[in-house]
C-alpha cells in the first residue's frame, strides 16, 4: 500500500489539491478494480520488478493478504521470524487477487481481517502520515474519500468471501497478540507444519524493528487518526449512501467473524 501512496504523490507535487485527489482517487478506482479480478492482476503485476516476490506462484508455501492496515507488516514479520527453514511467502499486493489465486490453487492462504471504520480510518491516517513526513506539508489532506476507501474494503473481503472455506482467516487483535496462535490454526487447518511465531516482547520488538514507520502504530499517526475519525463520523452523520455503506461493510465483517472463530476455539476478538 506504501508503494501505490509514494508513487502517486511523488508523481504529482505541483498540482492543486483538488487535482492531486481526482488523480489519487482514479488511481485507487483503478488498483481495486483489477486487484479484484486475477485473470487480469497477474498479468499487469508481474511486470513490474517490484512486485516479483509478492505475487502467488506454483511454488508459494503461504499466502498472507488482508486489506491494508490489518497488521500485514507485523503478521508476514512474525511468521518469517519463526521460521527455522525458508519459505515463499506471497504477501503486501493488499488485493484479493492474491488471495484467489492461492485458494485456486490449493496453496495455504492466511486472511487478515479488521473492522472495516478502523481500517479505512488507518489508511487515511497513513496516507497524510505520508505526506507530512516524505512531502513536508504541514497540512495534509485526504486524498480519496470515504466512499471509495469503503468501497475498497468490500471489493477485497466480498471477493475473498466466496473462498472462506479455503482460506484460514485471522482478526486483528488476535493477530497483534498471539501470532503463534494464528500459526498454529493454519497448521491445523491446512495440515502445513510452519514454526510457531512466540510472541514475547521481545520477539515482537525485533519484528518491528525491521519494519518501516508506515508498519506499526505511533503517537503522529494517533493523532491524524483523531482528526479522520471524527470527519468519518460526521459525514456519517449526514450521508445516509455512506450509512449504507458502513451497515453493509459490519455485516459481512461479522459473517467473517463468525467464520475466523468456527476455525479456533471461539476466543478470538475482532
Amino acid at each position: 500500500m506504501i508503494l501505490w501512496i509514494r508513487m502517486s504523490i511523488s508523481a504529482m507535487p505541483s498540482l492543486p489539491r483538488w487535482k492531486k485527489r481526482w488523480v489519487r482517487t482514479l488511481r485507487h478506482r483503478a488498483k481495486w478494480y483489477v486487484g479484484a479480478r486475477p485473470w487480469l492482476f497477474f498479468p499487469i503485476f508481474r511486470r513490474r520488478s517490484s512486485f516479483e516476490d509478492l505475487l502467488v506462484t506454483k511454488t508459494t508455501d503461504i499466502c498472507i493478504e488482508g486489506f491494508p492496515r490489518s497488521a500485514n507488516s507485523f503478521a508476514v514479520g512474525a511468521f518469517e521470524h519463526a521460521q527455522s527453514q525458508p519459505i515463499q511467502v506471497a504477501h503486501h499486493t493488499h488485493v484479493p487477487a492474491n488471495v484467489m489465486r492461492a485458494c485456486q490453487w490449493d496453496i495455504p492462504a492466511l486472511v487478515l481481517v479488521r473492522a472495516p471504520d478502523d481500517a479505512i480510518i488507518s489508511q487515511a491516517a497513513l496516507a497524510k502520515e505520508v505526506q507530512f513526513v516524505e512531502e513536508n506539508i504541514d497540512e495534509p489532506v485526504q486524498l480519496v474519500g470515504f466512499h471509495d476507501l469503503l468501497d475498497a474494503w468490500l471489493t477485497f473481503y466480498r471477493s475473498v468471501e466466496p473462498y472462506q472455506d479455503r482460506a484460514y482467516i485471522a482478526l486483528f487483535r488476535t493477530t497483534i497478540q498471539d501470532m503463534g496462535r494464528v500459526i498454529d490454526g493454519v497448521n491445523t487447518y491446512f495440515g502445513t507444519n510452519f514454526d510457531l511465531f512466540d510472541h514475547t516482547d521481545e520477539n515482537e520488538a525485533a519484528v518491528h524493528a525491521h519494519r518501516g514507520y508506515h508498519a506499526g502504530p505511533q503517537g503522529r499517526r494517533d493523532t491524524f487518526k483523531e482528526e479522520v475519525r471524527s470527519r468519518l463520523e460526521e459525514q456519517l452523520q449526514t450521508d445516509t449512501a455512506l450509512q449504507r455503506k458502513m451497515e453493509e461493510a459490519e455485516s459481512l465483517f461479522d459473517r467473517l467473524v463468525r467464520t475466523a472463530e468456527g476455525k479456533t476455539d471461539g476466543s478470538v476478538q475482532p
